[in-house]
């Protein structure tokens, strides 16, 4: 096996939302930079399907700009994203063609200056003295060797993590169950305005179980006539009378599907797999073979009893499971429930969130949903407690379960990543490691930038 050696100031792992930006953000401080993702592509969760949410806050207020903007600019320039539209249930729905943002991930990375490695993974850590000193990567018949100052985890499950020995909580508080993961597909030949007709028919099937407080009276067929690009949560009262004729191929109680930006075409965010770990490759192979194999049935029990879906056929299941939860690592800080809920923004914030509440049951149920206020994201949250030069990006960073299942979004995840590359650029920088960086420097790096820090008034 042939082997390399290669040494950067930064290595991001992971080009999904959180590491995605955090590579740019690092390179254009005057780093170098290597983003090494698994994939033939980057992009992660932004590639699979589903829609940009939150955006905006409850009141329709901006809360992210920076990358996670920026990416939206580029998209509108080629007609392939809309504006952020406000949601009753999601805050806000951005919508954007999953393939063209392929072409301008790539784009923005060579233009910033990263080196990009694709097809690669890492397999081990040298850690000494509570540092990493290099990680070996295997991608397609090569050993590589990569040593850096600062090392970035954003491959969502914390797999750096995990291999340099840092310490990280799983799942739920009372019970460690994990949030189900989600095989995403696409639909095409599929009549929305007929299934929103069959909604409005019986506003029953709009009715959300207890655990949702989402206000029906706004979140209706009347909103969804009014915004033909949206994000359809329902059909409760049919998945239920299919569930007990043992008629339904899932165990959720919602269908749910993100209307793409192409006519007649929409992304389907329902299948659902319990018991599974996503940092597992066994349960994350039982998942996916589970997925492609409800997807046919569940298309034709759409067919059968949904208007608007009687001449619809799959055009793509998406190759990578869309994983909602997995570890997440001991910090400087970890962020919980009581502080997003008060809607605190201490002065350490580099990044905000406001996203729903929104955790899917791992035991077959519901899904829990509640509206918060804007909430600040410490930097400490973003930097090792265990790893002296380890940063997190995305939903792995240091933040209880509840917190995470807001935070995960992958706007959020942007801005998060905006932060850790800022962070790790000032580090290397300023020849000190990530937790001694200045966080003023941070904040006033990313207003620059025009990263929105605190709430709109």
């Amino acid at each position: 096996m042939k082997t390399l050696r290669k040494q950067y100031d930064v290595v991001v792992i992971g080009g999904g939302p959180g590491g995605l930006p955090a590579a740019i953000a690092a390179s254009r401080n005057g780093a170098s930079v290597l983003l090494v993702e698994k994939n033939g592509c980057l992009g992660g969760n932004l590639t699979i399907g589903l829609p940009l949410l939150g955006y905006l806050d409850m009141d329709g207020k901006p809360v992210t700009a920076g990358f996670a903007q920026e990416l939206v600019d580029a998209l509108k320039a080629r007609n392939a994203c809309t504006d952020h539209i406000f949601c009753p249930n999601h805050n806000s729905v951005t919508l954007y063609d999953h393939e063209i943002f392929k072409v301008v991930a790539f784009e923005k990375c060579l233009d910033a200056g990263v080196e990009i490695l694709l097809h690669t993974q890492p397999i081990e850590a040298n850690v000494e003295n509570g540092r990493i000193q290099s990680v070996i990567f295997f991608g397609k018949g090569y050993r590589i060797e990569v040593e850096a100052k600062v090392f970035i985890d954003a491959t969502g499950d914390g797999d750096l993590g995990y291999l340099a020995g840092a310490r990280y909580n799983k799942g739920q508080k009372e019970t460690g169950i994990l949030q189900p993961p989600t095989v995403m597909f696409t639909l095409r030949n599929v009549d929305t305005d007929k299934v929103i007709d069959f909604v409005a028919e019986d506003p029953e099937q709009m009715r959300f179980c207890d655990t949702i407080d989402t206000d029906i009276n706004k979140y209706n067929a009347e909103y969804f006539r009014k915004n033909p690009m949206h994000v359809f949560v329902g059909l409760r009262k049919l998945f239920l009378e299919l569930k007990a004729r043992g008629e339904l191929p899932v165990d959720r109680d919602t269908l749910i599907y993100i209307k793409s930006i192409l006519p007649g075409e929409i992304h389907m965010n329902c299948t659902r797999h319990l018991g599974v770990d996503g940092s597992n490759v066994l349960d994350l192979t039982r998942a996916e073979i589970e997925g492609h194999l409800q997807i046919p049935r569940l298309v034709e029990a759409l067919k059968k009893h949904v208007p608007g879906f009687e001449n619809c056929y799959i055009t793509n299941i998406y190759s990578n499971i869309g994983v909602r939860e997995t570890r997440r690592f001991v910090g400087m800080k970890e962020l919980t429930e009581h502080e997003i809920m008060d809607g605190q923004v201490p002065e350490d914030t580099v990044a905000l969130g406001a996203y729903i509440i929104d955790i899917h049951d791992g035991q077959g149920g519901g899904t829990v949903v509640k509206h918060i206020k804007p909430y600040g994201i410490p930097y400490g949250c973003l930097v090792s407690r265990d790893i002296d030069n380890l940063m997190f990006s995305g939903r792995c960073i240091s933040v209880d379960a509840v917190v995470m299942s807001s935070m995960r979004i992958m706007p959020t995840c942007m801005a998060i990543g905006d932060a850790a590359g800022v962070g790790a650029a000032c580090a290397v920088k300023h020849g000190i490691l990530p937790g001694e960086v200045d966080v003023s420097e941070v904040r006033a790096i990313l207003r620059k930038a025009n990263a929105i820090l605190e709430p709109a008034k």
